[in-house]
């Protein structure tokens, strides 16, 4: 079993605030998101729960995403 650390929960923290930053440059509000903290026990690690979106919303994030991977090199 994996062991849940602070660093664990610090990383897990610290890329839902990335990701929060990152789509705040974009208009793209996720009300809903947040760390599922109970994850680890199943999954050995911490995961970032998008939760739930309205389809305008997921709309515009896809577009986004869409844009940005256009800028990235295989």
């Amino acid at each position: 079993m994996t062991k849940h650390t602070a660093e664990a929960r610090q990383d897990a923290a610290d890329a839902l605030e990335e990701l929060l930053d990152a789509l705040s440059f974009s208009s793209v509000p996720l009300v809903s998101v947040g760390v599922d903290w109970h994850s680890a026990k199943f999954t050995g690690r911490y995961l970032i729960d998008l939760g739930a979106t309205r389809p305008d919303t997921a709309r515009r994030m896809a577009k986004v995403l869409r844009a940005g991977a256009a800028h990235v090199e295989p």
